[in-house]
């Protein structure tokens, strides 16, 4: 697709996307920045680099794209919760935690905030809340109590996958 029409965004961001998916970082990011060439306020785009410095471990970078995100389209859900995910992993807790209960606020089913919301009100000692959000997201997606899919394919950064491994250690007999 991109030799037939180089200047199509569609394509670099969908193989930037499949350079994502199999770990190739640098590749997936150098497909972004052409993306951004074309079409300098694409949302996804600038979710989606934030999404490959991240894999690529570079946090800052991307809390930076995550903004720029969210600065273009300030309702991009997920580019707020990825925004919060990035800062909880630069030790930013209180500022992700806020973060996760506004999106849980504004947007009560969105499972990937309220799991995230669950995992830093377990950290931060508050049992009985982290469990009850726990319940919501069991019932919204199931999928975040297999922690590889988290690490592996939702791809959240360390510390909250930490986070939440955490949890679902401790709460397995009581959720």
């Amino acid at each position: 697709a991109i030799e037939l029409a180089p200047d199509a965004p569609d394509a670099y961001l969908n193989r930037g996307a499949a350079y994502e998916a199999i770990g190739r970082w640098q590749a997936a990011i150098a497909d972004y920045n052409t993306l951004l060439k074309l079409t300098p306020d694409d949302v996804a785009a600038y979710n989606n680099r934030g999404n490959a410095k991240g894999g690529s471990g570079d946090w800052e970078a991307a809390l930076a794209d995550y903004r720029q995100a969210i600065a273009i389209a300030p309702n991009f859900a997920l580019a707020r919760v990825n925004a919060g995910l990035a800062k909880y992993q630069l030790g930013q807790a209180k500022e992700a935690l806020r973060t996760f209960r506004n999106l849980v606020r504004k947007y009560r089913d969105f499972a990937d905030a309220r799991a995230a919301l669950t995992a830093v009100l377990w950290v931060n000692g508050q049992q009985g809340e982290a469990e009850s959000n726990w319940v919501s997201v069991i019932g919204l997606d199931s999928r975040y109590r297999d922690i590889n899919w988290v690490k592996t394919v939702r791809r959240w950064p360390p510390a909250m996958v930490k986070a939440l491994e955490q949890f679902l250690n401790l709460s397995a007999g009581s959720v």
